[in-house]
């Protein structure tokens, strides 16, 4: 029973197709996001929660907490760092 928590190590994931924001809250470090997420496997991740701090979103260079979770989440485009 104690090896199902062990740790597994794979060489890559599915990809992420898209996610909505479901809710958002802000503390004094930054924010917790409630995100529901669509994956390229056809699986969905419903109700996971994410934690921006706002030492993040500044190296994101953005104060926009839907921007801040697309580059967490690995969607970059040609803009990041242009404003």
């Amino acid at each position: 029973m104690s090896d199902m928590l062990e740790p597994f190590e794979y060489e890559t994931g599915t990809t992420i197709q898209t996610f909505n924001i479901i809710d958002t809250s802000v503390n004094a470090e930054g924010y917790e996001v409630l995100l529901n997420i669509d994956l390229d496997s056809g699986y969905e991740l419903k109700g996971v929660r994410m934690k921006i701090s706002f030492d993040d979103l500044a190296a994101y260079e953005t104060d926009d907490i839907h921007e801040g979770v697309k580059y967490a989440l690995g969607f970059f485009n040609n803009q990041i760092g242009r404003r």
